[in-house]
């Protein structure tokens, strides 16, 4: 039967239907159909995070005093994702296994103490950043020092000089103490070694203690000589290396006319107006002699000399001369001279000049 009250395809409520429900109708425009569009942030919203800082580099672990261990490294590369580091966090742990110790907030160079003696460790260390923190560096491995006493280090020699009174069969040394570090306590006490140069046959000096004066040696010879710290460690330090020195060629000493301790500025030398020296050669030939006012008595005067005559005497020579022209306290050097130039040297005591 047909229906009496068809609808009216143009009334509002059919359109609806129509537009949904029809078959030939188009597809509906719906909030679910809206094709998608980019969201801009707004202020409160979650930012993508900012890179965190390179990891440093160069990491550097060495001995430190007893049980420690001596760290630095360089600061990790900066660029437009990395930031620079405000500080660094740095642990270590046996290597052998075991828990990480985390030191924080450490500049380089750092120190990492309460170890154990003669033991290996790894460590590694971290940038900080405003961002955060890095990943940490590959792990070093070092090894803190045996338990001591350890062995001294190796001396230095300062000085090995034939000494300024000319004599000729010896020969003056000294040397500095050698630096303490993890692995090298200090020396308390040394032994020394000498050699004709080249010879390689020592002879031992124990108990030497800084300066030595070696006595008994060959005149004009050149020696080898060796300095080695000792403590209460089972074996002592290396020797150092050696430092060659030369004895006199000749004796020199006062002869008969001595002058005397107390003079008159530029007049003659009291007594007999001068002095004499005597300069016995040790092997060099000795072929002449001089004299010379010096205010110091560690440095051999090389200006002013005077020159000697021979007295007739076996390697002996006089000489007449004033005292120095200003008054003060002189030292007079004798002069002995052969081959090789000023051979030997020696100071009286002092004289006063008034």
């Amino acid at each position: 039967m047909a229906n009496p009250n068809p609808p009216n395809p143009t009334s509002p409520r059919m359109a609806r239907v129509h537009s949904f429900g029809h078959p030939t109708a188009p597809t509906p425009r719906t909030g679910w159909g809206q094709p998608a569009r980019a969201k801009t942030s707004s202020p409160g919203m979650l930012q993508a995070s900012t890179p965190l800082p390179y990891a440093p580099t160069g990491l550097t672990v060495v001995p430190g005093s007893g049980t420690t261990l001596s760290t630095s490294w360089a600061a990790p590369a900066t660029d437009t994702a990395h930031g620079p580091a405000t500080g660094y966090n740095i642990r270590v742990r046996p290597s052998v296994g075991g828990s990480w110790t985390t030191n924080a907030l450490v500049s380089s160079p750092t120190t990492l103490s309460g170890l154990a003696a003669a033991t290996g460790y790894n460590v590694q260390v971290q940038t900080i950043a405003a961002a955060g923190v890095s990943a940490w560096s590959a792990a070093v491995t070092a090894t803190t020092a045996a338990a001591g006493p350890n062995a001294p280090g190796v001396p230095a020699i300062s000085a090995a000089a034939a000494p300024p009174d000319g004599t000729a069969t010896r020969l003056s040394v000294a040397w500095t103490a050698p630096s303490t570090d993890g692995s090298h306590d200090a020396a308390t006490g040394y032994k020394l070694r000498y050699s004709v140069s080249g010879a390689g046959s020592w002879t031992t000096v124990s108990g030497a203690s800084s300066p030595v004066v070696l006595i008994g040696l060959s005149g004009a010879t050149a020696y080898d000589i060796q300095v080695q710290g000792t403590n209460a460690a089972a074996s002592p330090g290396a020797w150092s290396a050696s430092t060659t020195a030369s004895t006199w060629g000749a004796t020199v000493a006062p002869g008969n006319w001595v002058p005397a301790t107390s003079q008159t500025h530029n007049a003659a030398v009291a007594p007999n107006g001068g002095a004499q020296l005597v300069a016995v050669a040790a092997p060099t030939a000795v072929t002449g002699g001089a004299f010379a006012w010096s205010s110091s008595n560690t440095t051999v005067p090389t200006t002013g000399t005077i020159a000697g005559g021979a007295d007739g005497q076996t390697n002996g020579w006089g000489q007449w001369f004033n005292a120095p022209a200003t008054a003060g306290t002189y030292y007079l050097w004798l002069l002995a001279q052969g081959s090789g130039g000023t051979i030997g040297a020696l100071a009286t005591g002092p004289i006063t000049v008034t």
